[in-house]
């Protein structure tokens, strides 16, 4: 009966074009995900607000002030916000290995 030797993923070096297609799923994922609640928080702001000018000044207070806020709406908004940020980081990095060809 033979068996399964474990395939050593060590001895090569990492692979650019595979990093690359990693990064750009993650941050297209992160995106996909994030941005969605980000508008959804952001609707919910202008909501409890009351006209649009005083939501992006409540949006604008929420991302300039600390994430130890009470309000949950604020919160949400501030994280989601900070996963689209790092969503499209993360899908820039993508393309800018894919872009090097190396």
């Amino acid at each position: 009966m033979a068996q399964r030797q474990p395939v050593s993923t060590c001895d090569r070096p990492l692979d650019p074009a595979a990093i690359a297609a990693l990064a750009e799923r993650v941050g297209l994922v992160l995106i996909a995900v994030a941005l969605p609640v980000a508008v959804g928080a952001f609707a919910g702001l202008t909501l409890t607000a009351g006209s649009l000018s005083a939501a992006i000044d409540a949006a604008t207070a929420t991302l300039s002030g600390p994430l130890t806020t009470e309000h949950r709406l604020s919160w949400l908004f501030y994280v989601s916000t900070l996963g689209t940020a790092l969503g499209c980081w993360v899908l820039g990095l993508g393309l800018l290995l894919d872009g090097l060809d190396l």
